[in-house]
């Protein structure tokens, strides 16, 4: 029988049952001021709903669960998990609060572990992920491990227990520009159009798409300018610069576009009545979600164009 590839979930859990086994772990009151934040920490500390949520929770009720925490050089203790609990403590005004004390016998260790922790007990961004595979990252450069393109996934995959494609996919992130960081943080860009702009052979969209959103009127919803500048962007990347000459023949042209655009729709409605075995062979659905969202943008835009191009017929009083 075939080997069936742990999951991330019970691959973590495992690995912290082994640790209190064999680190002898044990449970103590802590004071916060010993608490020291994890420098291997990447996830988001924003003081955000959630944040908020759980403040007024832990007012009324305490603690729900232990901090976890590593011995730290001065009797201090790095955290693990429980940054935010850290935080909310602090603002609570708690002199201590109970902390698991565990001990990792590598940095890298550490770094799994941190990783795992907090995967399993709160909802993590796809930035969160890009920050912290960029983490360890560093962690396997000091550690010595292998730093070639292919080795440097492997190894991620082996430590993170996540799938090449999905691995990729993240580290795309790590390329995106410090404003549309800041889109995607205040919930202003769709990861579908962070991944599209953080591919590769797309980098060079960002700055012209942010160009864009500055040059609009600012009254606008940031959201509408975003999306508009993405559709003129991606429009004008894949119009060849023969196609802003003039046409020969108009009517011909824009016959010839209706029918590459009939094409278009036969082709989708033949994929909306595709049968469900079909669908379930997709190996990476979120990967097609993006690219119909793409091929939705790039229709908009063709709209626009089209608009702008009736526009232009009727200031010539063709009719």
């Amino acid at each position: 029988m075939a080997k069936t590839k742990p999951s991330l979930f019970g691959t973590l859990q495992k690995t912290a049952a082994v640790s209190e086994q064999v680190n002898g772990e044990f449970v103590r009151n802590i004071p916060v001021d010993k608490l020291l934040d994890n420098p291997l920490n990447r996830f988001s500390m924003q003081e955000d709903e959630a944040f908020e949520r759980s403040l007024q929770s832990v007012e009324q009720d305490g603690l729900w669960e232990d901090i976890i925490v590593t011995p730290a050089d001065n009797g201090c203790y790095r955290i693990i998990s429980g940054h935010r609990r850290k935080r909310i403590a602090q603002k609570l005004g708690m002199a201590t609060v109970p902390c698991k004390v565990r001990t990792y016998a590598s940095e890298l260790d550490e770094a799994r572990a941190l990783i795992g922790e907090n995967i399993h007990r709160r909802a993590v961004t796809p930035l969160d992920m890009a920050r912290q595979l960029d983490t360890l990252c560093q962690v396997l450069d000091r550690a010595g491990l292998p730093d070639s393109v292919q080795d440097r996934v492997q190894q991620l995959i082996e430590q993170t227990g996540l799938s090449r494609a999905t691995i990729l996919r993240y580290l795309d992130l790590l390329r995106l520009n410090d404003t549309i960081v800041s889109w995607i943080e205040q919930g202003a860009l769709p990861m579908t159009d962070a991944y599209f702009l953080a591919q590769k052979n797309h980098c060079s969209l960002q700055d012209p798409v942010v160009q864009e959103v500055e040059s609009m009127d600012a009254a606008i919803p940031l959201e509408a300018r975003i999306q508009t500048a993405l559709a003129r962007v991606k429009l004008g990347k894949k119009r060849p610069a023969a196609e802003h000459k003039p046409a020969a023949d108009p009517t011909r042209t824009v016959r010839k576009c209706r029918a590459s655009v009939r094409s278009i729709s036969t082709q989708l409605d033949g994929l909306r009545q595709l049968e469900d075995t079909t669908w379930s062979q997709v190996e990476d659905a979120k990967a097609l979600q993006a690219d119909i969202d793409d091929l939705a943008a790039e229709l908009q835009a063709l709209l626009d164009a089209c608009r702008t191009l009736r526009e232009t017929v009727d200031q010539k009083n063709l009719t």
